[in-house]
């Protein structure tokens, strides 16, 4: 089974990626090639919380931010599946938060089964996925993808998911297949 994977945190906020001042777009992340960069992935965010370190995904406007135990727990997907670059986040005061690292997805996978998911074209020309189902068997052996069809969903295996659990990783939702708001369909 796959999993569409999500995060959630205490508050309504998003890590914004520093589009000023990092010296790569944050769309790069969305390409599935490893990123060659020297310097630490910059964040803005209005207050870095107490309990930010009890996080291990955070909510973000670009890649996502994950912990030292969550890189610690896929260490063996690096290179292959996974790209870890260090990150920094700072808040309006200047204080500055260096335990994240920027999440590069290394692979992109068409996955979704166009005929039984339920879509619906924007005015953009981008598809809204209002009920995703999944194509068997279509992640080619692989524990995390970003998929293809809408590059901003990341689908992760029932082994993944698992091993977040193992793990006991926190800010991680896993969207069930066939998982809908609209009650409509």
């Amino acid at each position: 089974m796959y999993y569409q994977f999500s995060d959630f945190y205490k508050r309504d906020v998003s890590f914004v990626f520093d589009d000023e001042n990092n010296d790569i777009e944050y769309s790069v992340f969305n390409e599935g090639n490893k990123i060659n960069i020297k310097e630490n992935i910059l964040y803005l965010v209005d207050k870095i919380d107490a309990y930010i370190s009890s996080y291990d995904i955070l909510p973000t406007i670009g890649a996502i931010l994950v912990s030292e135990k969550f890189k610690n727990t896929f260490l063996e997907l690096s290179d292959k599946e996974l790209q870890f670059i260090p990150a920094i986040i700072k808040d309006e005061k200047g204080n500055e938060n260096n335990n994240f690292f920027a999440l590069n997805i290394l692979n992109i996978i068409s996955c979704m089964d166009m005929e039984k998911s339920v879509t619906e074209k924007t005015r953009y020309g981008t598809i809204k996925i209002k009920k995703l189902v999944f194509t068997p068997n279509s992640l080619n052996n692989l524990d995390i993808i970003r998929m293809e069809e809408h590059n901003s969903y990341v689908i992760v295996t029932e082994k993944f998911k698992k091993r977040c659990e193992e793990a006991n990783l926190k800010g991680i939702e896993f969207i069930e297949e066939g998982h809908s708001i609209y009650t409509n369909l």
